[in-house]
Parts: C-alpha cells; structure tokens; sequence
C-alpha cells in the first residue's frame, strides 16, 4: 500500500522496477504512515533513515524499521550519518520535503561521493514561482540529474483539481536507460497522469 500525498512512492517504487533491499532517505518524514514517502520501501525490505523536527511524531516511528532522527534537518552532517549506517554510494531514493529549506538542505547532501537514483523535492511554485524551485533545477542538473517530471500538480482533498506546481521528481541517469526516462517525462502534470505511463 502506498502512503505518499502525492504518490511519490508509488513514482519512486516505479522508476526502480520495485527493487529490494535498497535505501532511503526521508527528510520531512512527518507522521509515520499517512502522508509518508517512504513507509512503502519498508515492505521491500528496505533500510531508511527518517529525519523530522516535530517531536510528536516520534513515538509513531516505534512501528517503523527506519532510524528516526528527531532534529532539525540542517543541523544534521549526511556524509556522516551514511558512514554511520554503512550507506551505499548509491542511494535508491531521496525524499525532501521541508517546505521554503528543502533547497537548503539538497546542498548539505554529499553528492559528490553519493549518487541519488530517484529525488522528489518540494519547491511550492504555486506560491513562490522560480525562488526555491530555481535554485533547485539549477544545482541538480549541474550535479548531473535529470528533471523527469518537472512541476508535478498537488492532487488532494482541498485543491479541487486546481493546477498547483509544488514539485519536481528527479532521477540520476547513471542508472536508468534513456527510453525509460523518456517514457516517463512530464511536464505540468498530475501524478495520476504520469504513474500510467510506467504500463
């Protein structure tokens, strides 16, 4: 069962061919199941390090596998806290979703000696056009990834299928072959657009 708002799971479970045993990183976990990006990868055997800063979410994280980290997602050093739980150089999945710092945070990442195969990040440029969503695009194509589906549509109760760009879903090309990632690209759509295209 997918737990994801906006079926980022659903998305990164696709793009990895429902791979086991991976690893994730899940920065903004918020609650445990509902609404979580990565709840999902637990039932494929994956291991996962959870970061959030609300502290009433801890004790739900006692039902997970994860390691939780109840702390601000930028005081945290990521180079260290992968060596520390033995971390391949190659992370299956990142999810970033901390609101206006999700952009502060992508560049606190080791990227140059981890490679991410699958990123969703938050950049909410139905409310802030280009100031987060920019800085983002530009850091990540120069670190090699490629914007797969750019501007992904909030698709939830509230929004009445208003056109709402709140993220962009990134994969690293090293490990995926090209018709793949042309197969899947979008631009200003709704997840329930872009998941059928993995059929």
């Amino acid at each position: 069962m997918f737990n994801s708002d906006a079926r980022q799971d659903q998305f990164a479970a696709n793009m990895l061919e429902f791979k086991r045993d991976g690893h994730y990183i899940d920065i903004g976990a918020c609650g445990s199941v509902d609404s979580n990006n990565s709840k999902y990868f637990e039932s494929l055997g994956w291991d996962g390090i959870c970061v959030e800063i609300e502290s009433s979410y801890a004790p739900q994280y006692n039902n997970r596998t994860a390691k939780f980290i109840n702390a601000n997602a930028l005081d945290l050093d990521y180079k260290k806290l992968f060596e520390e739980n033995n971390y391949p150089k190659d992370i299956d999945y990142a999810s970033i979703d901390i609101d206006t710092l999700s952009y502060d945070v992508l560049v606190k990442l080791p990227m140059d000696e981890y490679k991410f195969k699958v990123i969703t990040i938050e950049h909410d440029a139905y409310l802030y056009g280009e100031e987060y969503k920019g800085k983002q695009k530009e850091y990540l194509l120069g670190k090699g990834y490629r914007l797969v589906c750019e501007n992904v549509y909030v698709e939830q109760r509230g929004f009445n299928r208003k056109e709402c760009a709140f993220e962009d879903w990134y994969v690293h090309p090293d490990f995926f072959e090209v018709d793949f990632i042309d197969k899947i690209q979008s631009l200003n759509e709704y997840p329930s657009q872009i998941i059928p295209k993995f059929n």
